[in-house]
């Protein structure tokens, strides 16, 4: 969100820049035809326009200190997962599994409703969600009497 946030408002302001760009050709060419332009102060009014100064200082030094003893930069999407993650498993642990079915059915109904069955199955393909499996006691009673003749 953050990333999107900045690259919009970079795109304001280059749309500022460029909108001063051309009232001040306007202010200086008025309704002359491109032929009768003056392009040596054009290039001085978009120098001006996009502020294309003096060059910038030449950097500092680099740093010295070694890596072990530099601050570490806070990493904030490993710190977010951290407490998403935690707040998950004290989720689970209050409420247990049945919190997180009655969600999902909840959750599919709502998408249904909204989209229809199609995109519903759709999204689960894309997904790769897959339905929990289905308890079957002849295939466990079958798998446990082969486990019991191996034995």
């Amino acid at each position: 969100m953050m990333n999107a946030e900045v690259e919009f408002y970079a795109r304001v302001d280059a749309a500022e820049v460029v909108a001063r760009w051309i009232e001040r050709m306007a202010a200086a060419h008025g309704d002359e035809s491109p032929a009768e332009w003056d392009y040596d102060a054009l290039h001085a009014l978009r120098a001006e326009a996009f502020g294309h100064g003096p060059e910038p200082p030449t950097p500092a030094a680099p740093n010295v200190v070694h890596f072990r003893f530099r601050p570490r930069r806070f990493d904030r999407v490993a710190h977010c997962q951290t407490i998403a993650a935690g707040g998950g498993l004290a989720t689970f642990a209050k409420y247990g599994r049945a919190h997180y079915s009655a969600l999902g059915k909840a959750g599919r109904a709502a998408t249904v409703a909204a989209h229809g069955e199609g995109y519903w199955r759709g999204l689960r393909a894309v997904k790769r969600w897959r339905a929990a499996p289905r308890p079957s006691p002849a295939l466990d009673r079958a798998v446990g009497e082969y486990l019991a003749d191996a034995a």
